[in-house]
């Protein structure tokens, strides 16, 4: 008999022929990132991934030559990881004999979990992770007017999340940001593309520094569509 197509995954366009596959940006923006979070790359590391979805990062990590194993709470996503040769499950107490991690990823979950067990949430994936670890945290971008879309674009969003909460969700677990912003620099885009990316870049910083002065918003304060962390022990 075969398995029903879950309407999630289905809405999200992730084919199971699909999973693990990861793109050239993919390559650029994960090593970016990691090596931002200060990873010698070289080096391999033990991963665990909260929420992989269609494992894009799983795939990256495990064609670097990391250790990564997967938590997913939908069952359909289990088998698809399973399936492709990966170490995945739906209960994160799986992987309590893999522990401690190196880093420890959580692309686009945090707005899927109910603020009263952010928290908690946070607190076990600490007991997972080693002394020096890193959290990596990416959520829709709730600071920003231009998150907006991405925040209210999905029935199972359940708040909004921007870097204040952040540190206040921080300073109650024991951490602190490390580093904070998704948007990659000019100079990590492929040769061709340096140029009119540098330009993109500078207009953007324009319209941004006008935007943050026209309507008194503080100075600094990140409009990127997402917002992805670093997070460390205090």
């Amino acid at each position: 008999m075969s398995t029903p197509t879950d309407p999630y995954a289905s809405w999200k366009n992730w084919a199971p022929a699909d999973f693990g596959r990861h793109s050239p940006y993919d390559d650029r923006y994960y090593r970016w990132h990691l090596q931002r979070a200060g990873f010698d790359l070289a080096q391999p590391l033990r991963v665990l991934e909260i929420g992989y979805g269609n494992g894009r990062f799983m795939g990256w990590l495990r064609a670097g030559g990391h250790a990564v194993c997967g938590v997913e709470a939908n069952p359909q996503l289990v088998e698809r990881a399973v399936a492709a040769g990966f170490d995945a499950a739906a209960d994160p107490d799986r992987f309590k004999a893999t522990a401690p991690f190196d880093l420890i990823a959580a692309f686009d979950v945090l707005e899927h979990i109910a603020v009263a067990d952010l928290q908690p949430f946070v607190e076990q994936l600490l007991t997972r992770l080693a002394p020096d670890g890193r959290l990596l945290l990416r959520f829709p971008n709730g600071e920003s007017p231009f998150g907006l879309w991405m925040q209210h674009g999905d029935l199972t969003h359940l708040h909004a999340l921007g870097l204040s909460k952040l540190r206040q969700l921080c300073t109650a677990c024991g951490l602190q940001i490390s580093h904070s912003g998704e948007t990659l620099p000019w100079r990590e885009q492929p040769p061709s593309r340096r140029l009119v990316a540098a330009l993109a870049a500078w207009s953007r910083r324009r319209f941004e520094w006008r935007l943050r002065k026209m309507y008194g918003l503080p100075r600094g304060l990140d409009l990127s569509p997402n917002q992805l962390v670093v997070l460390t022990r205090a």
